[in-house]
């Protein structure tokens, strides 16, 4: 009998409970604007800004629903270094002709040579453009970036007009298919050069003859 008045107890409690169905999700609007006026859906990475992954018009970090804390202090990469010189990272114009071709193009259209390392973000603005760029995903080509999203998200140089795009700030870039396997050792020898560069490091792309 005690058992039996347990379960009953249970199952009313869970009656009680707040139903999840009730809950907006993203796919109830048509907008980032109009999640982020509503802001009745998850925040899953809790940064004030609903539902990114829709379409703009976007609302701005100044129309957040409620201030948000400043991020912490970024840390430190043990062993690197943020020497004052704009660093130049080498790549073989042979191996990557692609890759040079787009950042070349990229630059000529405006967008910029120096760049700053920010890892801080990088995933966010990364999946933000290709999300956005139109460009749907190929067999045996990838959607290269440039800037790189390790490059983006603050001033570049003195051109603070060149960080495009909020939420996240500098998700904008130029997008171009390339060879998958040109790309993707392209990105493991840009890894490498940056390793040992801290945050806030400037840099460019060099390409040489090899």
């Amino acid at each position: 009998m005690r058992t039996t008045l347990l379960a009953i107890a249970a199952v009313a409690g869970l009656a009680l409970l707040p139903s999840s169905a009730s809950a907006a999700t993203c796919a109830d609007y048509a907008t980032q604007a109009d999640a982020q006026r509503a802001a009745d859906t998850r925040d899953t990475d809790r940064d004030g800004i609903y539902c990114e992954s829709l379409p703009c018009p976007c609302l701005t970090h100044r129309d957040r629903p409620s201030p948000q804390p400043p991020p912490p202090a970024t840390k430190r990469t043990a062993g690197c270094s943020r020497p004052s010189a704009v660093q130049r990272l080498r790549f073989s114009a042979t191996r990557y002709p692609n890759i040079k071709a787009h950042t070349e193009s990229a630059i000529a259209r405006g967008w910029p040579r120096i760049l700053v390392v920010n890892r801080p973000g990088a995933d966010r603005r990364r999946d933000r453009l290709l999300e956005q760029s139109g460009l749907a995903p190929r067999a045996d080509e990838d959607r290269d970036e440039y800037p790189p999203a390790v490059g983006r998200g603050r001033a570049n140089g003195n051109q603070k007009g060149l960080v495009r795009g909020i939420n996240p700030i500098g998700w904008m870039a130029s997008v171009r298919y390339v060879p998958d396997d040109e790309n993707q050792s392209h990105g493991s020898s840009l890894g490498r050069q940056l390793a040992r560069l801290c945050n806030g490091t400037r840099f460019l792309y060099v390409f040489v003859t090899t």
